[in-house]
């Protein structure tokens, strides 16, 4: 199920909508930055936003759990189909609530983290105890909400941010998963100004945001956990101006090693070789790098894939980016434990990204 093929679902009425996004904007009533917040959270980045965010999301999910049970207490009938419900949400997404409440904890430190929790819990209880009296609280309201919760565990009806701090929390050891899950967003190259007439499609994963690119070549970016996280994924196309590179060419290149052209200055390079996409040859190679940003040194690893077509050069490369070490002039991957660990992750998701690659007829 992709949720671009989405179905909706419109029947709900005021309250329910009031029920369902009563937690945004709850980590502004609770959340301080401090000390306490780490950049090492796995993988979430210590930022007001992403702190904001995922205690909203904490809320989204209590507030469900608290209209069921008040659903199943309140029409015993109901009952049953409301624990499906739940159960069918458990099941798409584990263990949901535990795992934002430990990256919460990461961020923010255990103590300041417990406390935001139980204030999220005693405020769901606060804002819905009136929307959920005998006279507001209908058979109809009820039976909806419940198929409500059915479409969310089937990865629809999830407004954002929601959806995408859910499904960066489910996937954030394998991120890969999400594409083959079935939770993607698809991307096409169609009438794209900066497609020089290569029509493509790819998927994503979709709890990552897209954005256009700034450059010329690059026809699209997009970033993880909803345009928070540190890795990126760039789909870029070039035009070689006449110059074409066929198969016999390119096994060249990759037994004379010579695919680091290709690679920005300064990168380290750490593996190369041939693949296929969508039933043509490409490169691949693996690169370590250290960049400024704001006088910070960024240490990164990407994976990037090139694919020629007559003059046309297709690369998409995934980077996943870390602070550095202080002193750090270049990334070694051998020792530079953070960068590998996210390479790590990142990777995988690249190879399904582009093997989700699909060229149409004109090419």
């Amino acid at each position: 199920m992709a949720f671009a093929a989405g179905r909706r679902f419109t029947g709900i009425p005021g309250l329910a909508i009031a029920a369902l996004t009563v937690g945004l904007g709850l980590g502004s009533c609770f959340m301080t930055v401090g000390a306490s917040a780490r950049a090492d959270a796995a993988q979430f980045r210590p930022t007001p936003r992403v702190i904001n965010t995922l205690s909203s999301t904490y809320g989204f999910v209590i507030a469900q759990d608290i209209t069921l049970a008040r659903i199943a207490e309140t029409y015993p009938e109901l009952a049953h189909d409301a624990d499906l419900a739940s159960a069918y949400f458990a099941n798409a997404f584990p263990d949901i609530t535990t795992r934002l409440a430990d990256n919460l904890e990461s961020l923010m430190g255990r103590e300041h983290a417990r406390e935001v929790l139980d204030g999220i819990r005693r405020q769901m209880q606060k804002e819905l105890a009136p929307q959920l009296t005998a006279d507001k609280l209908t058979t109809d309201f009820a039976a909806r909400f419940i198929e409500a919760i059915r479409l969310r565990a089937e990865g629809e009806y999830l407004p954002s941010p929601f959806k995408e701090f859910l499904l960066a929390t489910k996937y954030q050891i394998e991120p890969v998963y999400e594409l083959y899950d079935g939770y993607f967003q698809e991307f096409h190259s169609k009438g794209h100004a900066k497609s020089l007439g290569i029509n493509l499609a790819l998927h994503l994963p979709a709890s990552w945001s897209a954005a256009e690119g700034r450059l010329p070549h690059i026809v699209q970016k997009w970033q993880s956990q909803a345009g928070t996280g540190t890795d990126m994924i760039i789909l870029e196309i070039y035009d070689l101006h006449g110059d074409t590179v066929s198969d016999a060419q390119l096994k060249v290149m990759a037994s004379t090693n010579t695919l680091a052209q290709w690679a920005p200055i300064n990168s380290q390079m750490l593996d190369s070789g041939l693949t296929r996409v969508d039933h043509r040859q490409a490169y691949w190679f693996d690169i370590a790098m250290t960049q400024r940003h704001q006088g910070m040194p960024i240490t990164s690893q990407t994976r990037e894939y090139g694919l020629f077509l007559d003059d046309k050069l297709i690369r998409l490369h995934c980077t996943s980016y870390h602070p550095a070490a202080d002193g750090t002039t270049y990334a070694k991957a051998k020792t530079d434990l953070t960068a590998e660990e996210g390479f790590s992750e990142i990777k995988p998701l690249c190879e399904g990204v582009m093997g989700s690659l699909v060229l149409m007829a004109e090419y």
